[in-house]
């Protein structure tokens, strides 16, 4: 046994010295767990600093505000107890992983009852993308994980403490515990359970790594000196076996998508002539208690109109069968111009933050209710810009009616309408409305604004327009007035456009914005 045990020392020893770490002795390695134990210790200060950490995190989180969302990082106290939950899982310490295992605990339920609480007093509880970002695990996050706990491990041995702040930076624990808060509060159980599993799984990731870092060391616990009661060795393995499952459970999550994204990058390829398209932006995303998701934008020298149900059949022929397709399509004829394309749609990502936030076509699609011959996109101000086609009887109002539907079930998004254009409009002043073709002066400026105009002519009596031509104004349309026919209707104005209507309201003239052809 003492040969076995010289020869894994051995071994134990030069892994350590490849990876730069030092050969603790009895002595230093004491030391250290001591330092990591009194870090990990449950104090009225621990509790404060939690309590602190989750409130700040819950208030960026609701301004989507990434510098609030830091500053919460690094005032959470939360790296004390998960490094010594580290220490006890080196040396299968089952009375140590207990102690770090119920201040962890405590501390978690501290930053979701703060995220509960800041939650229903806040007049805001729109869900963010600060919020939607932390709402599931992804590889990255994994990985990221893994290497802080590799980082944090290394920064404890040897004695690194400004490493710290920059692993609390990485690893971002408060603001997954306090998203919990949030979907409880809002009761949206799917936020809370991906918010609670990408959690666990930052934890169990960095505490394993702070484990091997440990054992590697030397600074973990001879297990020589361990307590192998029977309590404390079910304590153990209970804390392994929690913190295990969730990281299994993000490897088979992080698998599924990653087959996924494999097929749809080969299906989008072949729907839409991959010899003349490049794939611009592609997102995939498998919840384990959702549907699949994939979006994707793509720039082409030609438009495919089956390309999203070529799409579909492909992934669920790959095991997605309800999956939910967006695929966008950006025409560029030539190569200069698909990599223009290309720069655009990466730009337009970074300002919108993130690009799995993207609006709900297919229920905008359906609140419309008509064929649409344009849909386009500002993400920096979340707006969908809808054109239909013209529909025979419908008046203004009309459209502007599914305007107020659609923009109900676009889920956080503004949508507008562009409704077809015409050469002039009829306005009724003071409510009077003789002609059946006339409108309200306040339906005339929304037509007007949708249209993307900012000037037009006013035809009428100038003491009778001149209300019409303040609330142009104030719209911010500038107006010029002409005298009317001398056999014009008295209290009705005429709108005349100032654009022919072919260049009205025309997506590549909106700025910052991305189009979708077709309906």
């Amino acid at each position: 046994m003492r040969h076995w045990h010289h020869i894994l020392r051995r071994w134990r020893v030069k892994l350590a010295h490849l990876v730069l770490l030092p050969e603790m002795n009895e002595e230093d390695g004491a030391a250290i767990r001591q330092q990591v134990e009194d870090d990990g210790r449950l104090t009225r200060g621990f509790a404060l600093m939690c309590g602190i950490a989750a409130g700040i995190a819950m208030l960026g989180l609701l301004q989507s505000s990434t510098a609030v969302v830091i500053g919460a990082m690094l005032v959470s106290p939360l790296m004390g107890p998960i490094a010594a939950l580290g220490f006890g899982f080196a040396a299968l310490d089952g009375h140590r992983i207990r102690d770090a295992a119920k201040v962890v605990m405590v501390g978690a339920a501290i930053g979701i009852i703060t995220g509960i609480l800041i939650t229903m007093a806040s007049p805001i509880r729109n869900a963010t993308p600060e919020i939607i970002a932390r709402t599931q695990p992804t590889l990255l996050d994994l990985v990221v994980a893994l290497l802080s706990g590799l980082a944090g491990g290394y920064a404890t041995v040897m004695k690194k403490g400004g490493t710290a702040i920059g692993v609390s930076i990485a690893t971002a624990l408060m603001p997954p515990l306090t998203t919990v808060g949030y979907g409880l509060a809002v009761w949206q159980p799917a936020f809370a359970l991906g918010a609670l599993l990408l959690f666990l799984t930052n934890l169990s990731a960095i505490a394993f790594a702070f484990a091997l870092v440990a054992r590697l060391s030397g600074a973990a616990l001879p297990e020589k000196q361990v307590d192998w009661s029977p309590r404390y060795v079910l304590a153990g393995l209970s804390a392994f076996a929690i913190l295990a499952v969730p990281l299994g459970l993000t490897l088979s999550q992080v698998s599924r998508e990653a087959g996924l994204r494999k097929t749809a990058r080969a299906a989008i390829a072949e729907a839409t002539d991959g010899a003349n398209s490049r794939i611009a932006q592609l997102d995939v995303s498998w919840p384990l208690l959702g549907d699949p998701e994939v979006s994707a934008l793509v720039v082409t020298s030609h438009y495919a109109g089956d390309a999203e149900q070529v799409l579909r059949k492909a992934l669920a022929a790959a095991g997605a069968a309800k999956v939910t397709v967006k695929l966008q399509q950006v025409l560029a004829a030539d190569l200069p111009a698909q990599t223009q394309a290309m720069v655009d749609a990466a730009m337009e990502r970074t300002a919108a933050g993130i690009a799995a936030d993207v609006p709900p076509f297919a229920r905008i699609r359906a609140a419309i209710g008509l064929p649409t011959s344009a849909l386009w996109v500002n993400r920096s101000e979340r707006m969908v810009f809808a054109a239909p086609v013209a529909a025979p009887g419908w008046a203004l109002a009309d459209y502007r009616q599914i305007e107020e539907a659609a923009t109900q079930a676009a889920q956080g998004w503004r949508v507008a309408i562009v409704p077809p254009a015409g050469a002039e409009l009829t306005v009724a002043l003071d409510g009077a409305k003789e002609d059946a073709s006339a409108i309200t002066p306040d339906l005339a400026i929304w037509a007007v604004q949708r249209w993307g105009l900012n000037r037009v002519i006013v035809v009428g009596r100038e003491e009778e327009v001149s209300p019409l031509v303040q609330q142009l104004q104030q719209a911010g349309i500038a107006a010029s007035v002409i005298p009317p026919d001398p056999q014009g209707k008295p209290q009705q104005a005429k709108l005349r456009l100032s654009a022919p209507p072919s260049a009205i309201a025309q997506p590549e003239t909106v700025p910052g914005s991305a189009r979708t052809n077709g309906a």
